[in-house]
């Protein structure tokens, strides 16, 4: 067995048996764990969010192409329910119903085990904290009608795998998760798409390898937010082609928002171990590198108005590159349509906090100076 693999299960192993005296332990949790689904005084909470997109034209991993036709598509309807089995224990659940239903996705199924404010322990299908979308993306959450690239083909948005660790709050100051949880597996990473493919989703996903994943963010300064997520693991799952396939995730991100401007700055850093092998048995050339950065800025026009309103109309820009490309293993060619920039633009407004209506605009150009535009259009919301 793999060192990390080794490290990985012991930790797993010492918080599972951590848990059994904890009960003995339990104080009162802090309001914020209520806000993730368990409302008091209630044993059973909803959650979810749903949207619809037109695109024109249709979504693509590369550049649009003028060829594909504009597209009209409930992209998703996510259902949740929690469930309060006693002021410590909570089951929080989500499906993911995909493109009018034609699809079901497990969204994320775990039971917190809630000690104290400083540690406490989940486990179950876990969303990673990798980057600050992929454990909140319902989509009023975030200004474009996609999702920001960088957190689509550098981090695989949205990714949960199955596994178990411990998360909580410091001095309401900082915020932490920790897991070990199943590995990638490297059969199924692209040169488009990186290490998207490779996701397992718990479903029946090969755990021969394993990763250790974690986040800190930092919200001790009313309207500023610091993060940083690492992922480091083995990807190889017991493939002779793909002995010693590791991947390393480094990711920081800032945001900033005062008096109506919402700026913000997210990078991601990915290194995948023997790409070579990986592009062999593939057939297609895997990056050993990976690299996606992107700024933001946003400001509320309805902050203008000389009295407060309850809704919001906020205008953006984001300016992102992100190339599954950055570096290939020696004796493979990069192709620079995996070198990506996308300028996007647009409104996004909120009659509600929960409800949003979107339009954007979007550039993509690649290192070979293919341009193409797209206009994207969306109604959102959650609850």
């Amino acid at each position: 067995m793999k060192p990390v693999s080794k490290l990985i299960r012991f930790v797993i192993f010492l918080s599972v048996v951590t848990f059994y005296p904890l009960e003995l332990e339990a104080q009162e949790t802090a309001s914020e764990w209520e806000e993730e689904g368990a409302i008091s005084g209630e044993r059973i909470s909803l959650q979810g969010y749903g949207e619809l997109h037109y695109n024109n034209p249709k979504t693509g991993a590369t550049v649009p192409s003028d060829d594909d036709p504009a597209q009209m598509d409930f992209h998703r309807m996510v259902i949740g329910v929690s469930y309060q089995f006693s002021d410590r224990v909570i089951l929080h659940t989500e499906v993911d119903f995909e493109h009018a239903a034609s699809e079901m996705e497990l969204e994320f199924a775990h039971i917190d085990f809630l000690v104290s404010e400083e540690l406490n322990f989940r486990a179950g299908s876990v969303l990673m904290p990798v980057g600050p979308l992929n454990e909140f993306h319902e989509p009023p959450l975030f200004y474009s009608v996609e999702r920001p690239y960088v957190q689509t083909y550098i981090i695989p948005t949205s990714w949960q795998e199955g596994g178990a660790g411990i998360f909580g709050s410091l001095q309401n100051k900082a915020q932490y998760r920790i897991y070990a949880v199943s590995g990638l597996n490297a059969g199924g990473f692209s040169g488009s798409k990186g290490i998207r493919g490779g996701r397992g989703k718990v479903a029946k996903s090969p755990s021969d390898d394993l990763a250790l994943v974690g986040r800190m963010q930092y919200t001790g300064v009313p309207g500023f937010d610091a993060g940083f997520s690492f992922y480091w693991g083995g990807a190889g799952q017991s493939d002779s082609t793909l002995e010693g396939a590791a991947v390393r995730i480094l990711e920081s991100d800032v945001r900033f928002r005062r008096k109506g401007f919402d700026l913000k700055a997210v990078f991601v850093h990915v290194d995948v171990s023997k790409a070579d092998r990986i592009s062999d048995s593939t057939g297609q050339t895997v990056g050993e590198t990976l690299l996606g950065w992107y700024v933001e800025g946003a400001y509320n026009l309805l902050n203008l108005l000389s009295s407060p309103v309850d809704q919001s109309a906020v205008v953006f820009i984001r300016f992102e590159s992100f190339d599954t490309h950055h570096r290939v293993p020696i004796g493979f060619a990069a192709d620079p349509s995996n070198n990506r920039d996308v300028i996007t633009g647009g409104i996004a407004y909120y009659p509600h906090l929960d409800v949003a209506i979107k339009a954007d605009f979007e550039r993509w150009e690649d290192a070979e100076n293919t341009t193409e535009t797209r206009l994207n259009l969306a109604t959102t919301y959650r609850f």
